[in-house]
């Protein structure tokens, strides 16, 4: 990574993810550009770590042991022994509680951008463990599948945790709709209402499916693909999280999606479509569900991308 020390202050982008994908839970993400959240981090002469300014539609913790950005930048000023501290300025871009991997993106942009002003900057995955602390602090538990496609971009599959071992898997020429209606779910809650015991044979249904997905992404298989895309573990628990769910599941797939489910927790759904047509044939047709039933959304429309969180000063 580049060294931008002698500028004492770097801005970093990092992206929304859809983690889970629908056939993996808490292994499988990929990162979306059209919207993100952008952190700015001022080198300080003391140690201390501050927030000194909070652009968000939506309040945001202020406290910086309980924000996930600057979290984050306490577990690599404590790992790295550093002898500073530093200055950050948020500006929030991914809605709270949507289920795009916003608590993520606040964590992965500030240590990308404190990373930049180290005298020795490290590479990109070794500034994953200070972004799960971030993570940690949001939604209970350190799991990686919003925060490491966040950070280093494209479609990753999370083979261990602890050692780290993160596999990239190819990226098809797809483009993603995301369709989020106008409600929160905690990550923690969405947590808590699933079962601690699945049956055997929803796992190795779900084990099929996940394998499916990732034999049709490296044989460029879209039928395959659309085959594979059905989270049967899940998704049925939160389903009842989002009104209407099926509803504008339905809608997604008469448009030929290639598949559609909650994007982590939800309340956002995914769906995956062909071309850019397809694409807003699809938004349209989602976006129309939910307001038949009096519910606004916000909604985005993105290529997928090999780009992570990166630098913009």
């Amino acid at each position: 990574m580049k060294n931008h020390s002698e500028n004492h202050t770097v801005s970093a982008f990092a992206p929304a993810t859809v983690a889970n994908v629908a056939v993996g839970f808490d292994i499988l993400g990929f990162s979306v550009m059209t919207l993100g959240d952008t952190v700015t981090v001022t080198r300080r002469n003391d140690k201390e770590i501050s927030i000194d300014n909070i652009q968000s539609a939506e309040p945001l913790p202020q406290d910086p042991q309980k924000n996930t950005a600057t979290v984050a930048l306490h577990a690599m000023q404590q790992q790295l022994q550093l002898p500073y501290g530093f200055s950050v300025r948020l500006c929030k871009g991914i809605p709270l509680s949507s289920g795009l991997g916003g608590s993520a993106a606040c964590a992965v942009a500030a240590v990308v951008a404190a990373n930049a002003l180290l005298d020795s900057p490290l590479a990109a995955h070794d500034l994953v463990p200070f972004a799960l602390q971030g993570e940690r602090i949001s939604s209970g538990t350190p799991h990686g599948d919003n925060v490491i496609p966040c950070l280093l971009g494209g479609i990753k599959l999370i083979q261990s945790m602890c050692p780290l071992a993160v596999i990239p898997l190819p990226l098809p020429t797809l483009f993603c709709v995301l369709v989020h209606p106008q409600l929160k779910i905690e990550t923690r809650y969405a947590r808590q209402i699933l079962p601690e015991n699945f049956p055997l044979t929803t796992i190795s249904q779900q084990m099929a499916h996940l394998a499916g997905f990732i034999a049709a992404l490296y044989q460029k298989d879209l039928n395959l693909l659309r085959r594979s895309l059905n989270d049967v573990l899940i998704e049925p628990h939160r389903a009842t999280l989002v009104p209407h769910f099926y509803e504008v599941k339905a809608a997604a797939l008469e448009q030929q999606a290639l598949g559609c489910s909650l994007s982590g927790s939800g309340p956002t759904l995914f769906a995956l479509a062909t071309d850019e047509k397809n694409a807003n044939n699809i938004q349209t047709a989602m976006r129309t569900c939910f307001q038949t039933h009096g519910i606004k959304t916000d909604a985005w429309i993105s290529s997928l991308t090999t780009q992570g969180a990166h630098v913009i000063l």
